[in-house]
């Protein structure tokens, strides 16, 4: 791995454990999401938690920029891409287009110590999967040429996709592998109950878990955390289940504490 993308994935993983605690805050390209709606409020209270990394879009990360300066402040993940389903959200999805948004030199100016993209499974239209293979090569290529990390999330998204796949460890490990051969320098995935350990031990780069859907309760996602950390999980990404707590900066302490064993 080149220099850049040591130094860069050093800002987001910590140097004693190799492991990360990611707040993901980009929900807004979707709209306004419930817990966002004080978008600098809400920053403000996740970054209080001391958080090793944040996802945000290109346009938060250059309007709240002020909140990220400083040694000790968290590292910059960037979205980079975004499926659009409907043209006028919060109406029903209607279409199913892939598109990048962010090119990664862009990413890099605003300071990024990567950039994030999806990788789509399950969908009706090929075409969107076509889009998608070929946005995450072009990333990959970029990512190389400037020195920085590519974060690829495998989802399931699509039509075809059920629970029950969700649920497979040997669909997710299919996932993960492909994320690898693609170019991904760590991967953001769901976790599954039973065989995850094989799937963080087939695969060759790190992966963080990404959360889902808010946990009725803290002891149910920290749960959750732990036993992802049993079993090989580098981290974590998570959302909704931080930023719609009553308290992100209270949550993001309690999931250092496993994350990192403090």
């Amino acid at each position: 791995m080149q220099a850049g993308k040591q130094i860069r994935l050093g800002r987001l993983f910590d140097a004693n454990t190799g492991r990360t605690v990611i707040v993901a805050i980009d929900h807004g390209l979707g709209g306004v999401p419930d817990g966002l709606e004080d978008l600098r409020g809400r920053l403000g209270s996740i970054i209080d938690g001391e958080p090793d990394g944040l996802i945000l879009s290109a346009g938060v990360a250059r309007h709240m920029s002020d909140m990220l300066l400083g040694r000790g402040r968290p590292g910059l993940v960037v979205t980079v891409d975004r499926r659009v389903g409907s043209t006028l959200q919060g109406t029903p999805s209607r279409g199913d287009e892939y598109v990048l948004t962010v090119p990664v030199e862009d990413a890099a100016r605003l300071g990024a110590d990567g950039v994030k993209m999806v990788m789509i499974y399950g969908r009706d239209s090929a075409k969107t999967h076509a889009d998608n293979v070929r946005a995450v090569a072009q990333v990959a290529s970029e990512c190389e040429k400037h020195g920085v990390p590519l974060i690829l999330e495998p989802v399931l998204w699509g039509e075809h996709a059920t629970d029950e796949h969700r649920r497979d460890p040997e669909i997710l490990a299919h996932m993960c592998r492909m994320g690898v051969e693609a170019g991904a320098d760590v991967l953001k995935a769901h976790h599954v109950e039973d065989g995850f350990g094989e799937v963080v031990y087939e695969t060759a780069v790190p992966i963080v878990i990404l959360g889902g859907s808010k946990t009725e309760t803290d002891d149910e996602l920290l749960d959750m955390v732990g036993s992802a950390i049993d079993d090989g999980a580098r981290g974590i990404a998570f959302g909704r289940n931080v930023f719609q707590r009553e308290d992100p900066a209270a949550v993001i302490r309690e999931l250092r504490k496993v994350v990192h064993g403090l």
